[in-house]
């Protein structure tokens, strides 16, 4: 067997072996990625020594460009929600578009505005607003609604800036950020209605979705306290409200609207080639998420105390450590792929389409999803292993990264915490769930897959 076959081949191993890793051991995924590279470098014949300093440095150089992004990226999301923006951008939209067109703008509106905060944690804020707005949108509320923010969540969780998963994805196949703002955004956006649009057909002319065994109305009324008849509903409001004094809410996203400025601020003087050494210091994306972040501790200080503070800051806190860590040795393994020469070999099978390569980084990032269940976790290692095809072969890294955020949406089902929290939060069964996160992320996939074919055509 050639060298460059013996090195595709470990690389099946390595993806295999952390699937069962993680599955069938049911060893963390932090652990098992550490196998998985490991195994790799040794075995592709770079030594005990040379895997090492390998992973190592891969490990160190990502978390050294994106590390700090994802940090203030988190406490800006915290902070957010301890200021309730969140909650009142959502219900600013539902009222501006109405009952039929909302799904469309929640999915949206999670899968974009909102996304400064972990998937799981947008599901919690969210899902008391959705829950309200299923109740007005017509027949079909529950499956319509619920399909429309899981959709919006996770999309953006992976496509848009300043989510962490995109953060991470960038930072592993080396985007400038601007870049996967722009086109993230218009992939997310349009994967995210396409999607939208798909599942009503089908719920709403289909016998897709049946409501005596796949909505569980008595669970669906009781999370808001009402009985049926709209008794509690007043109490909820006012439990839904913030403690304190009520943020006006341009000041409680004007924090975001600020870090972004920044952002564009800084991709417009790269197209047009303009030199400002103080502008450019600004609109570096580091400090660019530093000045959000600060800001919005600030406001939640103002008007929420010392302890709002120490909420969102403990939470943030809390929530970073698994994050940062997967995000390295998402960058070991990239690092990795390029020093046992896989790069090279993938990028002279695949320079002369831009097709494979795309469709590859999709499927490997499907097989990681359907396997272990974690959406950043399949997009970044596929991302990884195929960042080297890029920069050998000429590809825009942008389609390769958003072709492996497509694959990780595909099918996420039972394995999945997200999945149990969105059945549990929308009033549905188990197979209304399958229906709704099953279908819709799945949908979403391919559509997403779709987009980026169409973007190939022009990037």
């Amino acid at each position: 067997m050639t060298h460059d076959n013996l090195l595709l081949l470990h690389t099946a191993i390595t993806i295999v072996g952390i699937i069962a890793l993680i599955v069938v051991l049911k060893i963390h995924p932090v652990y098992s990625l550490l196998a998985g590279v490991l195994y790799l470098g040794i075995a592709s014949g770079l030594g005990l020594d040379d895997t090492l300093s390998t992973l190592t440095t891969g490990f160190g150089e990502i978390l050294a460009e994106i590390g700090l992004l994802i940090a203030f990226g988190v406490t800006l999301g915290t902070a957010m929600h301890e200021l309730g923006a969140i909650d009142r951008i959502v219900r600013g939209l539902m009222r501006i578009f109405g009952p039929r067109k909302s799904p469309y703008a929640l999915g949206v509106t999670a899968g974009t505005a909102l996304q400064a905060i972990f998937a799981d944690v947008m599901l919690v804020v969210t899902a008391p607003v959705a829950r309200g707005l299923a109740r007005t949108s017509g027949p079909n509320g529950i499956p319509r609604v619920a399909s429309a923010l899981v959709a919006g969540i996770l999309v953006g969780l992976t496509m848009m800036v300043p989510s962490v998963g995109s953060l991470a994805l960038a930072g592993v196949i080396d985007i400038p950020l601007w870049r996967y703002l722009i086109f993230g955004g218009i992939a997310g956006a349009v994967t995210i209605l396409v999607t939208v649009f798909i599942m009503t057909v089908l719920i709403e002319r289909t016998p897709f979705w049946k409501p005596e065994t796949d909505e569980d109305r008595a669970t669906f009324d009781a999370l808001d306290g009402l009985d049926g008849t709209g008794a509690g509903a007043a109490a909820v409001a006012t439990e839904q409200v913030q403690e304190g004094r009520r943020v006006p809410l341009l000041f409680a996203v004007s924090p975001v609207i600020v870090s972004l400025v920044l952002v564009a601020a800084g991709s417009i003087t790269d197209v047009f080639d303009v030199e400002n050494a103080v502008l450019a210091f600004l609109a570096a994306p580091t400090i660019a998420l530093l000045i959000g972040s600060f800001s919005a501790i600030m406001l939640v200080r103002f008007y929420r105390g010392q302890d709002g503070v120490g909420r969102a800051l403990g939470t943030s806190f809390s929530s970073l450590g698994e994050v940062l860590v997967l995000t390295g040795l998402g960058g070991a393994l990239a690092g990795l792929v390029r020093a046992t020469g896989l790069g090279d070999v993938l990028g002279d099978f695949f320079a002369s389409s831009s097709g494979p390569p795309i469709l590859l980084a999709w499927l490997i990032a499907v097989v990681l999803h359907v396997a272990i269940g974690s959406v950043s976790v399949a997009a970044i290692t596929a991302a990884g292993i195929l960042a080297p095809v890029a920069e050998s072969s000429g590809i825009d890294p942008m389609l390769i990264a958003l072709a492996a955020a497509a694959g990780a949406l595909f099918l996420m089902t039972v394995h999945s915490n997200f999945f149990w929290m969105a059945k549990n939060l929308l009033g549905m069964t188990t197979s209304g769930a399958v229906k709704t996160v099953g279908t819709s992320t799945s949908v979403a996939s391919v559509v997403g897959l779709g987009v980026v074919l169409l973007m190939s055509l022009v990037l």
